[in-house]
């Protein structure tokens, strides 16, 4: 079989199946790993698809979530910085809800120094993170994402709706430069607004490289937040809102 012919397999494969791994290709093409990795990585070059470890996600529409097994390996500074600003909103016994972004994620795993919390979240890595944290944790269940490793649907989002918060954290893919929050996600979405409407603060974790265009659905605008927090001061670029980021 020649390249171009496992090319459009690939691709066709991928195209119903949104991710694959080397051996569901090798099994799929009838031939070996090497192979297979020499098609992805000129595949990737081309921009028509995204590899991932020990596999490939299909780069398609611009609206479409990037995995998170992607987004944990980016901007790892700059997500420190973020969740360790959070941490100073945070006080000793109070109820928190963080969503299952990879900022969130991060939070998540400095959260060890406070006492007496109660975090709820829908992250499906919350368990393993407080395995080790040692902090109080309840994770919400319900459909599970491929793309964000979290719980969405009208499961979790009734789970979290039974609770009421001290303070959120959320995170969607795009900040405006007039203010919306907008999402790939339309079911990530309704969690983040589940948790904002059931805390008395809410929080966006922002990583200052997602300003920009809006996504597939708006979650709300800053007029609707108590707090933005950025690894770097851009609320020059948001005048109107200048006090909500720290």
């Amino acid at each position: 079989m020649s390249f171009k012919d496992r090319e459009s397999t690939i691709l066709e494969y991928l195209s119903q199946n949104r991710e694959a791994t080397i051996e569901e290709l090798c099994a799929k093409l009838f031939v070996s790993g090497p192979t297979i990795r020499r098609d992805l990585k000129a595949l990737a070059d081309a921009g028509k698809i995204i590899r991932t470890h020990g596999g490939a996600f299909l780069n398609g529409l611009p609206w479409e979530s990037t995995p998170q097994e992607l987004r944990e390996k980016e901007f790892i500074t700059e997500k420190d910085i973020i969740a360790k600003k959070c941490l100073n909103l945070i006080h000793d016994g109070d109820t928190v809800m963080v969503d299952a972004s990879s900022t969130g994620l991060q939070l998540l795993k400095i959260l060890g120094s406070k006492s007496s919390l109660v975090v709820i979240t829908n992250s499906a890595k919350a368990y393993i993170v407080a395995s080790k944290t040692g902090v109080k944790t309840l994770v919400t269940g319900g459909e599970s994402s491929k793309i964000s490793f979290g719980y969405v649907g009208t499961f979790a989002e009734e789970f979290i709706r039974k609770f009421n918060a001290d303070i959120c954290f959320f995170s969607v893919s795009s900040l405006t430069p007039d203010g919306k929050l907008t999402d790939n996600s339309v079911a990530e979405n309704q969690i983040s607004k589940a948790m904002i409407e059931c805390s008395k603060k809410s929080v966006l974790l922002l990583n200052s490289q997602k300003i920009g265009a809006p996504q597939l659905n708006t979650l709300c605008t800053l007029n609707d937040i108590d707090c933005v927090a950025c690894e770097k001061d851009i609320s020059n670029s948001f005048p109107q809102y200048k006090e909500k980021f720290i």
